[in-house]
């Protein structure tokens, strides 16, 4: 179950990573589009916004990353990741009938990976080297 879940973390990552890059070039039609470098300087920062869409779902599908007591600041920057392509989900998908459904389906899975990778490690233990030994007054 939970390599499945992993699994589907890094194709939303992936699908979410590219898309912006993607629509770019569907919707461009049947013109020519730029060459060489003047392509790269076009795509490339869709490349980067989709990659701060994609990268909390590609973090969890990491399989040591966020995983067990041992990270809590991987856990916490993957949480703050599916807040933001959550939020990038809501913004751009929720604004036209033809992206409504996978915005929802890429909301509910974005929720499913965040209640079984990221809501446990809630209550994180403190090390035993970091409690405080001082005398209460």
């Amino acid at each position: 179950m939970t390599t499945l879940l992993r699994l589907l973390a890094l194709l939303l990552g992936t699908a979410m990573t590219l898309a912006p890059a993607a629509l770019l070039l569907f919707s461009h039609g049947s013109g020519q589009l730029p060459s060489g470098d003047r392509l790269f300087n076009l795509l490339a920062p869709l490349l980067v916004i989709g990659l701060a869409f994609g990268l909390g779902p590609l973090l969890i599908a990491l399989p040591r990353l966020v995983a067990g007591q041992r990270n809590p600041g991987a856990r916490l920057a993957a949480a703050l990741l599916l807040l933001v392509s959550a939020g990038g989900l809501v913004l751009f998908g929720m604004g036209g009938m033809a992206s409504l459904l996978p915005a929802v389906l890429g909301l509910l899975a974005e929720g499913l990976l965040f209640a079984v990778f990221v809501w446990p490690a809630r209550s994180f233990s403190t090390p035993p080297g970091d409690q405080d030994n001082s005398p209460s007054m």
